[in-house]
């Protein structure tokens, strides 16, 4: 199948009216260069363009588009852009801009005194348009897609060659992933000895779902016995308990044993000798074959499957098999309360309490998935009310009410973990809803938002019971800690998510915001001491999906915290300032993450990614220490908004230094930061591999230009 490869984009005639006003210029006026545009026209502004400020401007005018200024102007009464001097529209044309009274500005963030001082717009030449998208220099996507170019250069030439073809010759639905060998139900399996099988069932209940405790777990033993009892007869896998079952038995045994493999070694295994993917692939026959209505098992087998692809970092093929999953389950009602009434389902207690747990579980990668994906959620709160579980151990639920009922003081219960977990997740939601919505809302309201989700989540946070809260996990059983670590990490990563908004903004002017801003890195130091010390424990943080991504949130928010902190003339003081120690742990923490797995992992991505902010983040302090004059502090504007985003405008700060030997990112990104861009960094490592050879070009212009 062919694909469209992205257009070069060329450079845009010059106006022919600016060229005759330079010849009667001023000697003053001719020094200044281009002349300052105070205001873009909507289109260059939501593309982040430099904009003739005329109207129409240059750039709707070479493509025939209507110019309008339409969107908020910040800066005080907004301009009137003045009139083209060539090539006006025809009068009565669709593309005229509408008249002056028809010009309505709605104020949709609160007005802000702004510095003098000069607009850092990147040079048109810079411009290049990569899958669709017309970027300049400074926009967060051509610095993404810098990170990329450089990833694939880091590897083999071959490698990039080899990884591109075999995207191009594998089905959409696993494009990119790493392949999985070939099977078949009927595939003569060799499992492990039964003492073995059984170790690696506990280790599946014990540590790797940590809160996914979605299979009832003496059911599963049950199946394991008919499995092997199958296998050494010779009958098909599923025979007398059907393909869904004994597809979760095999998926089981799948993520402990490449659970296993990774904690036993550093950097991966070679998935091409891997047992686990050989029972992955029979147990992914045995759905493909399933016959019948869905029921809660062919839900929970897929459900596994993901669980699978996420840890073996085959995120593309967890994402259509989880979108099949969360068909299923919307089929089969488990998102609603009173669903199994209605489907005269058996009044049996394990079985509606698992459907209770198959549906929370489903509902937090819903959640997670769509903030590391970048993409919709696709649960939606007004259309759930289903109840969450009881508190009950595994072996004490019987077939119509727990075989003892537990009392409040009676213990602790793994079961628990989900529900916070659960909590949690509804918050995360609701935070990229809320604080992050693509709508052109207030920043003020954003603003709000963030502070009434932070206060939930410590409200969250205060209400945990005690082994998953306040108890050091190192003194837990290991089912325990793992989902107390777990929880601290959610934890932690909703804090940031909630809060990171506001580092960018000058707390010196808006101290209501100072604690907010401390939370937010306190969070991610939390995360980063987490990460550091399971990576001295042993490879086990290797085998951490989810703890990859929430390390990578953290490092984004130290080195971007660190690059504002620098803009606004706040150097590193010493050895023995608390930012000194951020960094070196920050930067320990980066190393874990390049070593979590394969290179074509979304870890490494991550860390690639990580290395232009860590370059901003530390290079600038050289500078300061060699120019002493940039240690005063920088005129900044008060904390406010433009363009609908808090922060503060340095008046001078410019990357020193030749092209190549500076780091890609420069300072004059977070100049143009939007909240959104959040987000867009969050899901970067999940961008589609763009194509270097048709964009060659753009990238040479974009490499000329110091940012």
């Amino acid at each position: 199948m062919e694909v469209a490869t992205p257009r070069k984009r060329s450079r845009l005639p010059s106006d022919p009216s600016a060229s005759s006003s330079n010849a009667a210029e001023t000697p003053r006026t001719a020094n200044r260069g281009n002349p300052k545009v105070s205001r873009a026209c909507d289109f260059c502004k939501s593309r982040k363009t430099k904009c003739s400020g005329n109207q129409p401007c240059a750039r709707c005018k070479a493509r025939g588009k209507p110019c309008r200024y339409d969107s908020a102007y910040t800066r005080g009464r907004p301009p009137t852009p003045p009139r083209s001097a060539s090539h006006p529209y025809p009068e009565g044309s669709p593309l005229a801009p509408p008249s002056e009274e028809e010009l309505v500005v709605s104020h949709i963030d609160p007005p802000l005194r702004v510095s003098t001082a000069p607009s850092r717009a990147s040079p048109e030449l810079g411009m290049a348009e990569i899958e669709g998208q017309i970027l300049d220099p400074t926009s967060s996507p051509t610095f993404l897609h810098r990170a990329w170019k450089k990833l694939l250069s880091q590897g083999t030439e071959s490698w990039s060659d080899n990884a591109k073809r075999a995207a191009e010759s594998q089905p959409l639905t696993m494009a990119g992933d790493s392949p999985l060998p070939e099977a078949d139900e009927a595939t003569r399996l060799q499992l492990p000895s039964p003492s073995e099988s059984r170790m690696l069932l506990d280790l599946y209940f014990d540590v790797c779902i940590a809160t996914y405790r979605f299979l009832h777990r003496p059911a599963v033993e049950r199946w394991l016995v008919v499995v092997e009892h199958n296998i050494k007869e010779g009958l098909p896998v599923w025979h007398e308990i059907g393909r869904p079952r004994a597809a979760i038995v095999l998926v089981a045994l799948a993520i402990a044993i490449s659970h296993h493999e990774k904690s036993e070694t550093i950097g991966g295994v070679d998935r091409t000798s891997s047992l686990g993917d050989v029972l992955f692939g029979v147990a992914g026959r045995l759905t493909e074959n399933e016959t019948g209505h869905p029921k809660l098992e062919s839900a929970q087998a897929r459900l596994v499957q993901v669980i699978y692809l996420l840890i073996t970092s085959r995120f593309n093929r967890a994402w259509y098999v989880f979108g099949n999953t969360l068909q299923i389950i919307s089929a089969i009602g488990l998102h609603r309360r009173g669903q199994s009434k209605r489907q005269n389902v058996s009044g049996d207690y394990i079985h509606s309490q698992y459907r209770m747990r198959t549906f929370w579980t489903a509902y937090i990668l819903d959640n997670y998935l769509g903030v590391i994906l970048g993409r919709p959620r696709h649960f939606h709160d007004d259309d759930i009310d289903q109840d969450y579980p009881d508190c009950v151990h595994d072996e004490d639920m019987g077939s119509s009410e727990p075989c003892e009922p537990p009392e409040e003081d009676e213990g602790d219960y793994h079961i628990e973990a989900l529900i916070y977990h659960a909590k949690i997740a509804q918050m995360i939601g609701s935070i990229s809803r809320e604080v992050y919505t693509i709508k052109p809302i207030p920043h003020q309201e954003r603003i709000d938002a963030a502070y009434r989700h932070v206060q939930r989540i410590h409200e969250w946070r205060a209400s945990l019971p005690l082994h998953l809260g306040s108890v050091r996990p190192s003194t837990l059983i290991v089912s325990f800690r793992r989902q107390a670590i777990v929880l601290k990490l959610a934890y932690s990563h909703a804090i940031m998510h909630a809060s990171r908004l506001f580092i960018l903004g000058g707390t010196d002017s808006n101290p209501i915001q100072q604690p907010y801003v401390e939370g937010c890195i306190a969070a991610a130091k939390t995360v980063l001491k987490c990460v550091d010390q399971l990576a001295k424990d042993g490879p086990i943080f290797h085998a951490f999906w989810w703890t990859h991504y929430v390390t990578f949130c953290s490092l984004l928010v130290v080195y971007v915290f660190e690059i504002q902190q620098r803009r606004l003339g706040r150097p590193i003081l010493g050895a023995t300032d608390p930012r000194t120690n951020l960094l070196e742990l920050a930067e320990k923490c980066q190393q874990h993450l390049a070593l979590a797995t394969a290179s074509n992992s979304p870890s490494r991505r991550y860390a690639v990614i990580l290395e232009e902010f860590r370059s901003a983040a530390t290079s600038q302090q050289a500078r300061l220490e060699i120019d002493p004059a940039l240690h005063n502090p920088i005129e900044t504007v008060e904390c406010g908004t433009v363009d609908g985003q808090l922060g503060a405008q340095p008046t001078h700060l410019d990357v020193v230094g030749p092209v190549g030997e500076t780091p890609m990112l420069d300072f004059d990104l977070l100049d143009s930061w939007q909240t959104t861009d959040w987000l867009q960094l969050d899901s970067s490592a999940f961008w589609p591999h763009p194509d270097y050879d048709d964009v060659s070009a753009g990238w040479s212009d974009l490499a000329g230009w110091s940012l």
